[in-house]
């Protein structure tokens, strides 16, 4: 079964939370600031064409989401708190792709790994690499 996260930015009591769509089942809302979503093998997707109209000026639409394996829903608490911060960042009125730090184009890529921190989604496989490469520097 497939899992779809995605931002809900529909008016209503669900304004920014997220959405989470277990295959064709109901969706169901989750506080940002209460809990944080692990999203084990996640692949972020994304609707280029539909993007790129909302670039160009047409109104915003459904068009991107994480679509994963297997979503654990843990309270928000001391997680995630990394010292290097890598971001998914989304937003078709600046680009039409998902982007990370550097900007780069990161539609359809694997993580083994992605996390919401609030109202973003962090890439936690980096902050692993950094500890353990800094770990490795002290040894």
């Amino acid at each position: 079964m497939t899992i779809k996260v995605r931002f809900h930015l529909g008016r209503g009591p669900n304004y920014q939370r997220w959405q989470v769509r277990f295959g064709d089942n109901a969706p169901e809302y989750f506080d940002p600031e209460d809990c944080i979503l692990e999203m084990h093998n996640a692949v972020l997707r994304n609707q280029r064409g539909t993007a790129e109209k909302i670039l160009n000026g047409d109104n915003k639409t459904v068009c991107a989401w994480v679509e994963c394996d297997h979503l654990e829903v843990k309270p928000r608490g001391q997680y995630y708190i990394p010292r290097a911060k890598q971001f998914c960042h989304y937003n078709p009125k600046r680009r039409a792709h998902w982007f990370n730090n550097n900007r780069e184009d990161i539609d359809n890529t694997e993580h083994k790994l992605l996390a919401t921190f609030g109202k973003l989604i962090i890439i936690p496989e980096y902050h692993e690499k950094i500890i353990r490469t800094e770990i490795q520097d002290r040894g």
